[in-house]
């Protein structure tokens, strides 16, 4: 099985072999992952995790760098896609069975849930046995290794503490000495461990040194802390003088304390509890919660009773828990275990008087003797339950007043409380949220309520019920059941009826079980306000959102907005699941949840409503995004037309969303597509057009995430095309032609651009300024200069000297960028100094950066390499400032260049080795290939002939498939120097004779630069 080891070394192994993986850097970018397991850790968090306060400039480009490193090494034991690229950073795929630490601390729960009984000795010592040196994380020093070395110490001390507490219950104090001796010298300050020694050694007849260690301790507790040992320690310590075997044992497990019987004639202890759940499974980790808070009843220091609430959403077994729990530990209440439906008739709480009158009937009180006031109600109950040990579950709370005159006054009794809320202003309670169990409790629900026979049939089919049930309990066992009701139905039957959503609640119906009635029991809870923010919010289909889309939604403040979305968190009708790059929380719906609240959206709000609260949101999300491209790596570089409406935000909010633009784009990448579908999918065709348009600015195109970019506007496109909107066609034919661009398939840009073009027409000038200069650059890539000039001349003119500085500072960079490639420098410099001039009255800086890189280019052209340098290290700077992976790994190509041409092959390879990393990370093959180029360029520039000929022959290859023949002439010229040192004269000629006659054809400056007499 492939692990990750964190107890001791961190160490990755498959089966019985370690899997170096090559330097402090990549082991310190897998373990911050893999101590983050299941969360989306962006770049800019690793580069904090791994260099702390260090970090170099290009440490952006160096975690993908190191992340390679990773998978290289991984998949030499077939392990590569353990490490997924999710935007804007990564995660680990990974269960938690294959992390040490994470078994560790699974088992260390079961242990502690099992009870006192030899299975949870079993279990604390497996945890134990996984540790493998002293420390965790062993090797690292960054403060993330640090903080989770000490964490998982701290558990690791809990569970010897836990296990010397077993072996006592179990009888065996004498095997529990020495561990215990050698725990207390390294920890001489843990008290609990002391006494644990004290009352060994008391049972093995060694009273003197039990009270030496008492001794011993207070000394220590004095010397280092100015304290005497704490109430626990001390009371063991009188134990010991007084020889008190009711408090240390004797040698047999101590039996639980039983108050002593009550005068008066017998009464049966009422026990109210409703059925366990034969098939209950998994929740372990709570059960253990739960049990140990129930375990607490009693305890001398306490005065008041344990309370426990378990919060959670309609369906997640909240009361199947509770009820687990209280057979679990009925011994503990021996005067009866009494059960409370707070939630009578449906949708109508039951009042405290009502509940109250219930819970002394059940312990014994005549009804005709019960007052009617809730007062004296309260007052009889505190008087009949102070002096009686009894557990009270109360089920289904609607908040906190509804709970409190039911709580019982003293230590002896204990309260479990369950509600849809949760209850946070509850005096005295600890708080358990549940929530949707992982995927194999999931199963093995489904499999005992189906059956193992019937779901081992077609286990992926059992594995996407689950996934289509969102894993919710309720919702699960409704599947089991209609499977097991349904013998002639195989598991894919149902998960095919279940994939369509709209129905899918239809479906979940079996008997008296009813997942809607459930959720309807929920909505109810809520008031009018929550309920039309959870209708809102639930109506795009959002996969995850921040708080600030309430605002426009409801048409309300920002403040009040994240005041909406808080209280439906606090319902659980909200998850909390994560931070975004902008530093602000994301939140999502249950899928179930979501169809439910979207249904009653339909039924009881208009149409009109709908659609206006929509497009107030797609307004906001349109402005923003206008204004994060501008601000962004590469986003002003990126034309669509002015949306149809924008809705600003207030100043502050935006100031906070925008601040890193990038990031922004990233988290509400996901959101924008699926605003894409819905309003294409509901006649708005306009408002889909301007979302799609807001996705070539986006992280889309930024980091080469096509897929969205392409589904957007496949969407858009069938609305417009519906709605008749030629222009709008138009405009979405010139994002397909960007997306091609950016995909490096040049002649089917071209072609989208032609289409819109021809749409275009005379409906909108600057429309067809872009679709010519789309043309124009797709041309450009392709080194048929002559067209590409003609095009771009024609963009440049159509435009006009009105339009937007960064317009047409885009233009003359590919004018420059033509002539340049032609050999004609002075033209070139002319056109690329007046886009730079255009792009700084912008304030563009990522159009700077890129024309400071191709004026570069032209001092390096023509040999001028020293003026060459400082502007790309200008560039360089910008593009880092901008967090422009893409941008930086260019620059630094251009940058290695001139190194070469300088002598400084050691450092162009460094430089190189990082660049090609960054490439195939954003899988940019134009970079790629280019970067192997000059890789291949190094080779032979080192004298290294045969090192030389693979990055050439690959960057051949990759030319050859992007059709650029231009770019493979002038690699196949370098080959021919590899071929002719390899004694190939005859292919050597042959190459250079078929690379000039490329470089004739098309116009490249090589046509007069490589001589004839080259060829010999």
């Amino acid at each position: 099985m492939f692990e990750v080891r964190l107890l001791g070394p961190v160490e990755v192994w498959e089966g019985g072999r370690r899997v170096p993986l090559g330097g402090p850097r990549p082991l310190a970018v897998l373990a911050s992952l893999v101590v983050h397991l299941g969360e989306v850790v962006s770049t800019e968090r690793l580069v904090d995790l791994v260099w702390d306060e260090e970090a170099p400039a290009t440490a952006g480009a160096l975690v993908a760098t190191h992340v390679s490193a990773v998978r290289r090494a991984l998949a030499r034991v077939d392990a590569a896609e353990v490490i997924r690229t999710r935007p804007p950073g990564y995660l680990t795929d990974l269960a938690p069975a294959q992390v040490d630490a994470r078994r560790f601390e699974g088992l260390l729960a079961a242990g502690r849930a099992a009870g006192r009984t030899e299975e949870a000795a079993g279990l604390l010592a497996e945890a134990l046995g996984l540790w493998r040196g002293r420390e965790a994380l062993e090797g690292l020093g960054q403060s993330f290794a640090r903080i989770e070395a000490a964490r998982l110490a701290e558990l690791r001390l809990v569970a010897e503490e836990e296990s010397f507490g077993l072996a006592l219950e179990l009888d065996r104090a004498d095997a529990a000495i020495a561990p215990l001796l050698a725990h207390v010298a390294a920890h001489p300050l843990r008290e609990r461990p002391r006494g644990q020694l004290m009352t060994a050694l008391f049972r093995t007849g060694r009273v003197s040194d039990a009270l030496r260690v008492f001794q011993e301790g207070r000394a220590v507790l004095r010397d280092e802390l100015g304290i005497d040992p704490g109430p626990e320690l001390r009371a063991v310590h009188q134990a010991v003088l007084r020889h008190d075997t009711g408090v240390l044992g004797t040698g047999r497990a101590a039996a639980l304390p039983v108050p002593a019987p009550r005068s008066g004639p017998p009464h049966p202890a009422p026990s109210h509890l409703p059925p366990d759940i034969a098939d209950f499974v998994g929740r372990a980790e709570q059960v253990g919660w739960a049990t140990e808070l129930l375990r607490g009843v009693g305890d001398t220091g306490r005065t008041a009773p344990p309370i426990g609430v378990i919060s959670g959403r309609s369906g997640m077994g909240k009361t199947a828990l509770a009820v687990h729990v209280g057979h679990r530990t009925a011994e503990l209440f021996p005067d009866g275990r009494l059960f409370v439906d707070l939630r009578a008739a449906d949708a109508t709480p039951l009042e405290p008087a009502d509940a109250l009158a219930r819970l002394l009937r059940a312990m014994g009180v005549d009804p005709d003797t019960l007052p009617s006031g809730v007062e004296e109600l309260t007052g009889v109950y505190r008087t009949h339950i102070g002096h009686r040990r009894v557990l009270i579950v109360l089920d289904n709370a609607a908040g906190e007043a509804h709970v409190r005159p039911l709580l019982p006054p003293g230590p002896g009794s204990a309260v479990l409380v369950t509600s849809r809320r949760r209850l946070v202003a509850l005096e005295g309670a600890v708080h358990l949220d549940l929530t949707v169990p992982d995927e194999a409790e999931a199963l093995d629900l489904l499999r005992r309520v189906a059956g193992e026979r019937r779901t081992g049939t077609e286990p992926e089919r059992a594995a996407e019920i689950v996934t289509l049930c969102g894993r919710l309990p309720l919702a699960v066992r409704i599947a089991g059941a209609r499977l097991a009701a349904r013998p002639h139905w195989a598991p894919g039957r149902l998960a095919g009826r279940l994939r369509d959503e709209r129905r899918r609640l239809n479906e979940l119906s079996a008997g008296d079980l009813e997942l809607r009635t459930s959720l309807e029991l929920g909505y109810a809870d809520l008031d009018q306000q929550e309920r039309r923010a959870l209708r809102r919010l639930a109506l795009l289909d959002l996969p995850d959102f921040a708080a600030w889309i309430a605002a426009p939604l409801l048409d309300i403040g920002t403040e009040d907005a994240e005041e909406a979305v808080e209280r439906l968190v606090d319902c659980h009708f909200i998850d909390v699941i994560g931070m975004d790059g902008t530093g602000l929380p994301r939140y999502r719906i249950h899928d179930l949840a979501r169809e439910h609240a979207r249904e009653r959206c339909l039924s009881e709000e208009s149409a009109d409503d709908r659609t206006a609260a929509v497009r107030r949101l797609a307004g906001s999300w349109l402005d923003l995004a206008r204004k994060a491209a501008a601000r962004g790596p590469g986003g002003a570089s990126r034309h669509f037309p002015e949306p149809a409406a924008v809705r600003p935000l207030d100043p502050e909010t935006e100031a906070a969303l925008l601040a890193r633009p990038a990031a922004w784009f990233a988290a509400e990448q996901a959101g924008l597509l699926a605003a894409v579908t819905h309003c294409a999918d509901h006649g708005m065709a306009r408002t889909a057009r301007d979302l799609a348009g807001a996705l070539i600015a986006s992280s889309a195109a930024l980091y080469n995430q096509f897929d969205a970019w392409s589904r957007a506007h496949t969407a858009a496109m069938a609305a417009v095309r519906r709605s008749g909107d030629v222009e709008g066609e138009a405009w979405l034919l010139a994002g397909l032609g960007q997306l091609r661009y950016e995909q490096d398939r040049f002649e089917d840009s071209y072609a989208y651009f032609a289409d819109a073009l021809r749409l275009f027409e005379d409906r909108a000038p600057d429309g067809s300024a872009v679709a010519l200069a789309g043309m124009g650059t797709a041309r450009r890539e392709q080194a048929r200069y002559p067209e590409a000039l003609e095009l771009l001349e024609a963009a440049l003119e159509r435009y006009g000297d009105a339009a937007d500085a960064g317009v047409r500072a885009r233009v003359l960079y590919g004018i420059g960028y033509v002539h340049r490639e032609q050999g004609r420098d002075a033209p070139a410099r002319a056109a690329l100094s007046g886009a730079l001039d255009l792009y700084r009255a912008a304030a563009d800086l990522h159009g700077e950066g890129l024309t400071l890189r191709s004026l570069a280019l032209c001092d390096r052209a023509e040999g001028r390499c020293r003026e060459a340098e400082p502007l790309l290290h200008e560039a360089l700077r910008l593009f880092t400032g901008l967090h422009d992976t893409l941008g930086v790994m260019y620059t630094e190509q251009s940058l290695a260049k001139v190194e070469l041409r300088t002598g400084r092959t050691e450092e162009a390879g460094r430089r190189l080795a990082r660049c090609l990393a960054v490439a195939r990370e954003r899988q940019d093959r134009f970079g790629e290939a280019l970067v192997l180029r000059t890789l291949g360029e190094r080779s032979l520039a080192a004298g290294d002939i045969a090192g030389a000929r693979e990055p050439l022959e690959h960057a051949a290859a990759l030319w050859a498939e992007l059709g650029l023949p231009l770019w493979r002439a002038r690699t196949v010229w370098d080959l021919a120097r590899v071929w002719s040192a390899e004694g190939d004269a005859r292919g050597a000629r042959a190459a250079r004779a078929e690379a000039l006659e490329v470089f004739r054809s098309l116009g490249g400056r090589e046509a007069w630069e490589r001589r004839e007499d080259e060829l010999s």
